[in-house]
């Protein structure tokens, strides 16, 4: 049974590793991206040691999560080809300025329609979504959460019906420059980051289950994750604009996965924004038996 529990995951460790490395794109006007495997400086103060993260971390380097200065300032599209998401940001928080979103006729489901949402979209800042910075879009007719990456976003929501508009839209899924702006350089750059990244995320792995070592069914969970993330990754960015040409899309995605693996070193473990959020429900006291007098009649039923 452990030889057979070891090569299950020697298999995770090939499968995160099987693709091909890709990396990190600067846009122009963007702030410089945060580098993946940084490092941040622990609680009191105290520098990190020399061989990367600290105790909680078994010596990995932490990576730090993409911030809003990768993401203020541009506009993105849906899979690099569709709608159009712009963010500024004029104070503390990112608002959205510009917001068209892209989907299919609900009379004819094959035609393409568009929503235009005029005027702003305030963003609220929300819990941590595995250790990434996250906002909830404060839009009444699509609500939806806008995970930041670097120098792209990713969306998570549900298809929204606008009937005045005759449209169906889903707006969930990794916005990010267009694809066809993304040129032979920039894919070279992408493809370092993607190295980085991927060299990260399976330190990351290896750290965490270590952590969980002594608990078999915490480890098998950490396995089954790390063994589903390349078919997770490919599903998510299959249809982002030449993809095949760049790896943009699969390039944040691996960082993402990175951040999400040190957030679980830090403890913050994986949990749904749904579990973070929802208090455990309390259970109720037994109530304890009442007394109750015998029955007037034999055989009456006490109610």
């Amino acid at each position: 049974m452990k030889r057979i529990y070891g090569l299950f995951i020697a298999c995770a460790f090939g499968v995160a590793s099987a693709a091909p490395a890709m990396a990190q794109l600067v846009l122009p006007g963007a702030a410089a991206p945060t580098p993946a495997g940084a490092t941040p400086a622990p609680a009191g103060g105290k520098k990190p040691s020399k061989g990367g993260g600290g105790p909680e971390s078994g010596g990995v380097a932490l990576t730090k999560a993409p911030g809003e200065d990768t993401v203020a300032g541009h506009q993105f599209q849906r899979n690099g080809s569709a709608g159009v998401l712009a963010l500024d940001r004029p104070a503390r928080d990112l608002e959205i300025s510009k917001l068209v979103l892209a989907g299919y006729q609900i009379s004819k489901p094959a035609e393409l329609c568009r929503v235009d949402i005029g005027g702003k979209v305030a963003l609220t800042p929300a819990r941590r979504h595995e250790g990434l910075i996250s906002y909830q879009a404060e839009l009444e007719a699509c609500p939806f959460s806008l995970d930041i990456l670097d120098g792209a976003v990713r969306v998570r929501g549900k298809v929204c019906a606008f009937q005045a508009a005759d449209c169906n839209i889903d707006p969930t899924g990794v916005w990010g420059p267009p694809g066809a702006s993304i040129g032979e350089a920039e894919a070279k750059a992408i493809e370092s980051l993607r190295g980085k990244a991927d060299k990260d995320a399976r330190a990351g792995f290896r750290a965490v289950l270590a952590k969980y070592g002594h608990d078999r069914a915490q480890s098998r969970e950490v396995v089954r994750e790390q063994a589903s993330f390349s078919s997770e990754r490919e599903e998510l960015c299959r249809d982002y604009a030449r993809e095949d040409k760049h790896g943009f899309c699969a390039s944040r995605v691996t960082l993402a996965r990175a951040v999400a693996l040190s957030a679980q070193l830090r403890g913050e473990g994986m949990e749904t924004e749904t579990a973070k959020t929802k208090p455990p429900a309390k259970k109720k006291p037994r109530p304890k038996p009442a007394a109750v007098a015998a029955p007037a009649t034999p055989g009456a039923a006490i109610q």
